[in-house]
């Protein structure tokens, strides 16, 4: 068994704490029994089990050991996968915080972005692309919800947690004009698949922005984003496309994602009927 999956289940199964794995892992990390190639596999191992509807605490546990480990990588490891180590982290965030909202991991998953987003631009156009993407989904997908519903929803995710642990979430206002510039700048750096899932995001994020500002005062009031969210109605209908727009990127999406996805393109037809997205969180990155 090789020793991080071993680590793993010691620290799943409480023989070891979370605190002692990621140490452990670090050393490891640090001493050269574990590689960033290494990493990098185990990462996508992380997110199969985040796409588990059952296993994705498992799959945090895993991906917090493993940023223990990227963190402590010898200097000589290739800006590459370090660059793919973090983006694969905030990848990971965005799937796990949709299940529960956690603002310290978010802010984690947001910082590792942000780094792999300043040493992609010096390495690849196309690396940068789904860095910024990941980033976007990351301030989207959470903060997604029915046209009908929307403050219901976002209440009933609130309620999943602790108060205490949403100190750190940005306002739902903030977050969808943040993935909506985030998912603008990737569209210009990506092609093929990859554009049409951005473009599939980025008319989702437009989408939500007029969902959100055509909630009713009486609903944002009662919600608790609603102080913030009340003063911001008025520029965030400003900021949304039209109709045709959300339909122009829709089409461009259906065009570029493979035929085979066939619940990524489900997702992009409830977007322009205006249901608003199928199932936030599965697109490949």
């Amino acid at each position: 068994m090789h020793p991080l999956e071993q680590l793993a289940l010691d620290v799943a199964d409480g023989r070891t704490s979370l605190d002692s794995g990621e140490r452990t892992a670090a050393a490891l990390a640090a001493s050269g029994a574990v590689t960033g190639q290494d990493l990098i596999c185990w990462f996508k191992t992380a997110e199969w089990l985040a796409h588990r509807e059952g296993l994705w605490e498992r799959a945090l546990l895993l991906g917090r050991l493993l940023t223990a480990a990227v963190e402590a990588l010898p200097a000589s490891t290739s800006p590459y996968d370090r660059v793919r180590c973090r983006s694969a982290w905030t990848e990971l965030v965005h799937l796990c915080v949709i299940h529960r909202p956690d603002g310290a991991l978010f802010a984690s998953g947001v910082r590792a972005g942000h780094a792999a987003l300043a040493a992609a631009r010096g390495l690849s156009d196309d690396l940068a692309g789904q860095v910024l993407y990941r980033l976007g989904t990351l301030h989207l997908d959470p903060f997604s919800r029915a046209k009908d519903l929307w403050w219901e929803e976002h209440r009933l995710w609130l309620s999943l947690c602790p108060q205490a642990a949403l100190a750190g979430l940005p306002e739902p206002h903030e977050a969808l004009k943040t993935a909506e510039g985030h998912l603008r700048e990737a569209a210009t750096l990506r092609s093929g698949a990859g554009l049409g899932y951005t473009c599939k995001a980025l008319a989702q994020a437009l989408q939500q922005q007029e969902f959100l500002a055509l909630t009713t005062t009486a609903d944002a009031a009662s919600s608790t984003s609603a102080a913030t969210s009340l003063g911001s109605q008025g520029a965030a209908l400003d900021s949304v496309a039209t109709l045709d727009s959300v339909t122009a990127l829709c089409d461009q999406a259906l065009a570029l994602i493979p035929v085979e996805d066939l619940v990524a393109r489900a997702s992009v037809e409830a977007i322009r009927s205006g249901a608003g997205p199928a199932a936030p969180g599965v697109s490949p990155a």
